[in-house]
């Protein structure tokens, strides 16, 4: 018989789903609210849609600490404390769906310079900024300068990346942001690697990023400062 991979991704959903609220639920009774705020993350990062973490992690939670005030098992104290935490969970869980929506109708270009054949940095950081919820399009290593505002005029991005890892591929900075400027003066750009001249940080709407991790902060910077959320 052939094995119905719907119902072995429905089952994987539910057996995660109840270890979810299994967790937050022991996070809620020991008053634990960095604890509580780490299984949504999980939840969240899991793929999990809003109304059904509510629905079925922090609601049935609140159920079970209900019922143990009921029986006397635990004081008032316990049950205003766990309420309080989810009610800050809540709050932050829609903050957080709020953000990937808008992230989410946001699109960013990602290149290695003109002559840079060295992308791993750059993979990285397209993979964080992919998982903060962007739209993220990878246009591989060497783009030409001549091909970008063809680029930029396809895809659309709020923001366009780059990346250099010696002065060779660093000559082409400039007009690769000039090609980018041509099309849409509004993009930010964000740029990386050892070969980035500390120069470029003044440039109006040009990020320096040094560190993979800074990378999200750095798109979030640049789009509020365009007003495009």
């Amino acid at each position: 018989m052939v094995p119905d991979h719907h119902d072995e991704t429905r089952d994987r959903e539910l057996e995660l789903v109840a270890e979810l609220q299994r967790t937050y639920a022991d996070a809620i009774l020991a008053g634990d609210p960095r604890a509580a705020e780490a299984v949504i993350r999980e939840a969240i990062d899991a793929g999990l849609d809003e109304a059904t973490i509510d629905d079925r992690v922090i609601a049935p939670a609140l159920v079970l600490v209900g019922d143990l005030w009921g029986d006397g098992r635990i004081s008032i104290a316990d049950e205003h404390l766990a309420t309080s935490i989810s009610l800050r969970v809540m709050a932050l869980q829609r903050e957080a769906f709020r953000v990937a929506r808008e992230r989410a109708s946001q699109r960013v270009l990602l290149a290695g310079a003109q002559g840079e054949h060295h992308v791993v940095g750059l993979e990285m950081a397209g993979s964080v900024i992919l998982h903060a919820g962007y739209d993220v399009r990878f246009l591989g290593a060497d783009l030409p300068v001549a091909e970008i505002g063809g680029a930029v005029d396809r895809h659309r991005p709020a923001v366009v990346g780059f990346t250099t890892a010696t002065i060779l591929s660093a000559v082409h900075l400039q007009p690769a942001f000039d090609a980018v400027r041509r099309v849409d003066p509004d993009v930010g750009i964000v740029v990386g690697g050892r070969g980035v001249d500390a120069g470029l940080a003044p440039l109006p709407d040009v990020a320096v990023c040094r560190h993979v991790s800074d990378a999200v902060h750095h798109v979030d910077a640049l789009i509020k400062r365009a007003g495009r959320n």
